[in-house]
């Protein structure tokens, strides 16, 4: 079984009640889980940004595809990733552009290479990264 620590925080009440409306919202048992889950959130995205070894996550890109070779270079960017590329997902949006998501997992300066070439790649307007560390409570 996992330990545990309590702490007390201090909040205004206007965020308080804010926060247990989305509580209740997504159905979290109660605020600690909640507080957990965003501490989690934290935690990883610290993980990944200071070159945590280990992540799983996605990589989300939105793209005009009548960019010359834009759907190309993207897909080339995948396949030579070294990062382990378990899924990529494409659909067309509005006003014709194309959301990718790219599911993939591995060390974290592989998956920051395949994260700065997607988003160098012309034609691509937008590019997120969302990422866990899967030992990050051992």
């Amino acid at each position: 079984m996992q330990r545990v620590t309590r702490f007390g925080v201090s909040i205004p009440t206007k965020l308080i009640t804010q926060f247990d409306e989305i509580i209740e919202r997504e159905r979290y048992k109660n605020r600690s889980k909640a507080i957990a889950e965003l501490i989690r959130g934290k935690v990883s995205e610290t993980e990944f940004f200071k070159g945590s070894h280990y992540l799983i996550g996605t990589i989300t890109y939105l793209y005009d595809p009548t960019v010359r070779s834009v759907c190309a270079k993207l897909q080339e960017t995948l396949h030579a990733s070294s990062a382990d590329i378990i899924s990529n997902t494409t659909v067309a949006t509005q006003n014709n552009r194309m959301l990718g998501v790219a599911t993939c997992s591995g060390d974290w300066f592989d998956i920051k290479d395949t994260y700065r070439k997607i988003t160098s790649t012309k034609g691509v307007q937008y590019c997120n990264s969302s990422f866990a560390n899967p030992y990050i409570e051992e």
